[in-house]
């Protein structure tokens, strides 16, 4: 499995998603590893709907993204992961799946949460997740789109 792009972004599938992040990467699957919509029909579906026709959706739990992507089971693929927040990742990685980037897009405002960038706050737990993955060596960056420059936040979180 080719994994071109690692990204959070808490809207998931949506017009910047598809319109510019699938073909900057030529993405052919995304794959959404959330613990929580995994179990959630309505909400598998609304993102069915959304997702471009140039690709094909896998959305999984962390266990069995981490089974999937060990095992390489895509491999030739060119796949997007893609997760709400951090904490899918951190367990990803602990789980023994090494990434080698995190790209962080919108991330709402929310109670308690610190702005770490434009459009992009962080909870203490969310805040964790990212140190974590900083202290494992994996660069962190913020970029809304993929015509905007990246910015290296990885010292945020050391």
């Amino acid at each position: 499995m080719a994994i071109v792009e690692v990204r959070i972004d808490d809207r998931l599938i949506h017009g910047q998603v598809s319109g510019y992040w699938v073909p900057q990467f030529s993405v052919q699957r995304i794959l959404i590893i959330d613990d929580d919509i995994v179990n959630d029909e309505a909400r598998k579906t609304a993102l069915k709907f959304g997702c471009p026709p140039s690709c094909k959706l896998s959305i999984f739990n962390v266990g069995k993204a981490s089974d999937k992507l060990k095992r390489k089971i895509d491999e030739g693929i060119r796949v997007m992961i893609l997760c709400q927040n951090p904490q899918p990742l951190a367990k990803l990685v602990k789980s023994g799946y090494m990434i080698d980037h995190v790209t962080v897009g919108n991330m709402a405002s929310k109670q308690g949460a610190d702005h770490i960038a434009d459009n992009a706050y962080v909870s203490q737990e969310e805040r964790e997740a990212f140190e974590y993955l900083a202290k494992q060596g994996i660069p962190i960056f913020y970029q809304i789109a993929p015509n905007k420059p990246a910015e290296n936040i990885t010292e945020k979180f050391k």
